[in-house]
C-alpha cells in the first residue's frame, strides 16, 4: 500500500470496522427479527472475526505506546483517554436512546434481553457490564481492552526489559489460551461454566490475539527469538475462532471453518506487513477504507443498537438492501459528529488529569510498591 505505515493501520481498522458493521446488520439477527419479509441481504456471518483483527492492531498499537512513553502512568493515562471520554459518552446516549426509542428484544439470539437499568450504565461505566446487562451488546469488546491494558501496565510495572516482557506475554497467551480450549471442549458454553469464567477473569481466549500484534511489532522492531511466538499465537489464534464459531453445534464445521480462515486471511495480512510486504492498494477504495478505520472506534461504539433499531422501522417500509444501505451511512455520519464531539475533543484534556491523578497515586504508594525484577 502506497503512503505512512499508520495509512495502513487506519486501513486494517477499516476493515475491521466494516466486518463488524455488516454482521450485526445481516447475520447476528434473524430476519424476522428485523421485519425482513423477502430478499434479505447475504449474511455477512463471518464479520465477527473483525474485532478479534482489532485485537491484533490493538496489541500492536498498545506495545508500540508503551515503548514510545516516558512512563508506565504516561501509557495508561494515553490510553484512559483514548478510550474513556467517547464510552461513557456512548453508555449514556445508547442508555437514553433505549428509553426513547424501540430496541428490538431477541432473547433466542442473545440480544438486548433485558432492558439495562440505572444500575447497568454504573456498571457499564467500569467496564463490568457482565455483572448485569451491557447498555450495548458491543461494548463487552472494550472491557476486554481494558482489562488488556491493564495487564500490560501491571507487566511492564515488573518486566522493563521489553523483550523478556514480550516473550512472557506470548507464552502466557499460549498456555492460558490452550487451558480455555479444553474447558471449552469439556464444559461446553454458558452463563457460569469455567470457559466463561476465563473469559471475564483472565481474557483467557483473547490474549493469543493480542499476542499476535504485541509479538508482530517486536519482530517488525528486530529483537529477536520473537517469530516462533508469533507463530504459535498464529496458529492457536486460529484455532480459538474455530471453536468460538461451535463447529460442534446445529450450524456445523463448515461455516466455522469459513470464519478461521477469514480470520486467518487477515492475520496473515498483518504479517505481511509487519515484514515489510507491500499491501496491494485500489485506487480511491484503499484510501477511503483507511478514513473510514479513523473512525472506527466511535462508529463500533455507537452502531449497534441504533442500527438495528432503525433496521426493524425501515424493513417495514422499504426493501431490505436499500435500508441496509440507509443504515451503514446513517449509522456511519453519526459515528463522524460523534468522533467530533466526544472522541477527539477531549482526549488531551483527560490524558493531562489522568496523568496528574496517577502521579499522586504513585507517590501515595511509592513505600509499598514492589522493585522492578533485573
Amino acid at each position: 500500500m502506497s503512503g505512512t505505515r499508520d495509512q495502513t493501520i487506519d486501513f486494517f481498522r477499516g476493515v475491521a470496522i466494516l466486518l463488524v458493521v455488516l454482521f450485526h446488520f445481516t447475520a447476528r439477527l434473524p430476519s424476522s427479527a428485523l421485519n425482513i419479509s423477502e430478499d434479505a441481504p447475504l449474511p455477512v456471518f463471518f464479520g465477527w472475526v473483525g474485532v478479534y483483527f482489532f485485537f491484533i492492531i490493538s496489541g500492536y498499537c498498545i506495545f508500540m505506546t508503551l515503548e514510545r512513553s516516558a512512563s508506565v502512568s504516561q501509557f495508561l493515562a494515553r490510553r484512559f483517554s483514548r478510550i474513556y471520554p467517547a464510552f461513557v459518552a456512548a453508555v449514556l446516549l445508547l442508555f437514553l436512546f433505549g428509553v426513547v426509542f424501540h430496541v428490538p428484544s431477541v432473547p433466542e439470539a442473545n440480544f438486548h434481553e433485558v432492558e439495562p437499568g440505572p444500575l447497568d450504565v454504573v456498571l457499564n461505566l467500569f467496564f463490568v457490564g457482565e455483572l448485569g446487562e451491557w447498555v450495548d451488546g458491543a461494548f463487552w469488546s472494550i472491557a476486554v481492552e481494558v482489562k488488556f491494558y491493564a495487564l500490560v501496565a501491571l507487566l511492564a510495572g515488573f518486566f522493563p526489559d521489553r523483550g523478556r516482557f514480550g516473550r512472557l506475554f506470548g507464552i502466557m497467551a499460549i498456555v492460558t489460551g490452550l487451558v480455555w480450549i479444553g474447558s471449552t471442549l469439556l464444559s461446553g458454553s454458558g452463563s457460569i461454566t469455567p470457559q466463561s469464567l476465563l473469559k471475564f477473569l483472565t481474557i483467557a481466549p483473547y490474549l493469543s490475539f493480542f499476542a499476535v500484534g504485541l509479538l508482530g511489532w517486536q519482530y517488525e522492531q528486530g529483537r529477536p527469538g520473537t517469530g516462533r511466538l508469533l507463530a504459535a499465537n498464529l496458529v492457536l489464534s486460529t484455532v480459538i475462532v474455530w471453536v468460538e464459531a461451535s463447529p460442534f453445534g446445529p450450524q456445523g464445521w463448515a461455516p466455522a471453518t469459513i470464519c478461521a480462515l477469514v480470520y486467518l486471511g487477515l492475520a496473515l495480512l498483518f504479517v505481511r506487513f509487519i515484514r515489510g510486504g507491500a499491501i496491494s492498494a485500489i485506487p480511491g477504495v484503499t484510501w477511503s477504507v483507511a478514513q473510514i478505520g479513523l473512525l472506527s472506534f466511535s462508529w463500533y461504539l455507537i452502531h449497534e443498537n441504533i442500527g438495528i433499531s432503525m433496521l426493524a422501522t425501515l424493513d417495514r417500509y422499504l426493501p431490505a438492501q436499500v435500508a441496509l444501505w440507509i443504515v451503514i451511512a446513517s449509522t456511519f455520519i453519526m459515528a463522524v459528529v460523534f468522533a467530533n464531539l466526544f472522541e477527539w475533543r477531549f482526549r488531551k484534556p483527560v490524558e493531562a488529569a489522568a496523568m496528574a491523578l496517577l502521579g499522586r497515586l504513585r507517590r501515595l504508594m511509592a513505600p509499598v510498591l514492589p522493585k522492578p525484577a533485573p
